[in-house]
């Protein structure tokens, strides 16, 4: 029996419907030689270039051809990710300073001058004109990523005042976002003046698109996750572990569908906003709140075994089952023909799946391909696992990857071509998904957990 065959029945066992006709082999070996060069290309493009010697902290944009774009106003996201990004590859090539002189550098700007010294938390946005607008709202989001951050860089920092800068990032998350009655938390924190009920103040919630600030969101809660999971591992103490279980078993019981689907939104106490009763011009209207993310779904999947392993030293196997879920839905809808690439969104009309947005992003194709090399370890036998991440380093290669300029294109050229033109490095786009990728499959070859036959 051939290998699609074997596929095929695979999925008609599990209840799945094969993603791929038929079987195209990858072009591009998959070794540890080649995953380390390209781990090495990566960092080259971002590395000293996001430096900002001037105002402190990292560069965010970068045009096409990595040249410095104009506006370089910075964001809390993107400068968590980037010290993220630098004190995995400090411990990764410890030998390079450079990574080590990164994070020390963003480091210190993100504490110097993205915390809120009147109210706490971090603030969203830093201005370099220093002409800073009123904040109207925090977003825990942005917080959750530098909690992160600050856990990561801390197993190449072990002092004193970065401990306690973890803590206090910790316990401002609690004091203002937690909910002590229904669980989770919420991730806009309004000011006085914005919470009042107007209609100036409603446009204005709407439009910074971050959703009802009475309602609990997957982005949110899977970085939260993220964060918990490595402030855990650095800090073992009892109030981080109680945040981790409870954040653990919210995004695998709670927020994880009974079709292996994660909703978007929630109400304060759990109920999944979802549009499925209203028309579908409402659906793609409001698609916003209520669509299928593929991208988040297998990203999910691999945060849900690596906190289950921080909590209990191995993925328990309610864990497993439900990342397994997950990571089979997305193969089941999210894939183009041959695994050549994941969709962005889709959304069930009469019990079919309908891809709605068909573009590929750069950070899902490697959030997937990485997830599926960690299945293929656990379900050695699904052979679709490894078929499908094998495939897909051929569609990062041959879609994602600029061959002219270097680094990643935001989208897979097959589905949105002109942005060849467009920024390499942005707000929303840094070095943190597709580095991390890279790294975790790279430690996976080399230390035998996949098995690779090219």
């Amino acid at each position: 029996m051939n290998l699609p065959s074997i596929i095929a029945l695979i999925f008609i066992f599990s209840g799945c419907s094969p993603a791929l006709k038929d079987q195209t082999p990858t072009t591009k070996p998959i070794s540890p030689t080649a995953i380390e060069a390209a781990i090495h290309q990566h960092l080259d493009h971002f590395y000293p270039a996001l430096f900002d010697s001037i105002n402190g902290g990292y560069y965010t944009n970068l045009d096409f051809d990595w040249t410095r774009s104009k506006n370089q106003d910075k964001m809390l996201v993107t400068q968590a990710r980037d010290l993220w990004m630098a004190s995995m590859a400090a411990q990764t090539f410890p030998a390079n300073d450079l990574y080590q002189k990164a994070a020390k550098h963003g480091y210190e700007f993100i504490t110097q001058k993205m915390w809120d010294n009147e109210k706490g938390g971090f603030h969203l946005n830093y201005s370099i004109t220093n002409t800073q607008k009123k904040e109207q709202y925090k977003l825990l989001y942005g917080n959750a990523f530098v909690l992160f951050a600050l856990a990561e860089y801390s197993k190449i920092d072990s002092s004193l005042a970065l401990r306690q800068w973890m803590t206090k990032s910790f316990n401002w998350m609690e004091e203002n976002a937690h909910d002590n009655k229904f669980g989770g938390y919420f991730n806009v924190m309004l000011t006085e003046e914005l919470k009042t009920n107007t209609p100036e103040n409603k446009a204005l919630i709407k439009k910074m698109g971050w959703g009802d600030p009475s309602w609990k969101d997957q982005n949110t809660s899977i970085h939260l996750l993220e964060a918990f999971t490595t402030l855990y591992r650095v800090m073992p103490e009892q109030d981080f572990q109680t945040r981790l279980k409870e954040m653990l078993i919210l995004v695998r019981d709670t927020m994880t569908r009974d079709n292996g689907s994660l909703k978007l939104y929630f109400t304060q106490d759990w109920h999944p906003i979802d549009h499925s009763d209203s028309s579908k011009a409402y659906i793609l209207k409001n698609q916003g709140t209520d669509h299928v993310s593929f991208g988040h779904n297998i990203e999910t999947a691999y945060l849900l075994i690596d906190a289950s392993k921080a909590l209990y030293g191995t993925v328990d196997s309610t864990t497993l089952a439900v990342a397994k879920k997950l990571c089979d839905h997305t193969i089941r809808y999210g894939f183009d023909q041959n695994f050549y690439g994941l969709y962005d969104r889709g959304y069930i009309f009469d019990d079919q799946m309908e891809i709605i947005d068909r573009k590929k992003s750069w950070w899902a194709q490697y959030e997937a391909w990485h997830t599926l090399s960690l299945m293929s370890n656990y379900f050695p036998s699904d052979t679709v696992y490894l078929t499908a991440f094998q495939n897909m380093w051929n569609y990062i290669n041959t879609e994602l990857v600029d061959s002219t300029y270097g680094g990643q294109y935001n989208y897979g050229i097959d589905t949105a071509p002109k942005n060849r033109q467009q920024q390499k490095a942005h707000a929303w786009k840094g070095p943190y998904h597709d580095g991390r990728a890279l790294m975790l499959v790279w430690e996976y070859l080399k230390n035998g957990q996949l098995k690779i036959d090219n």
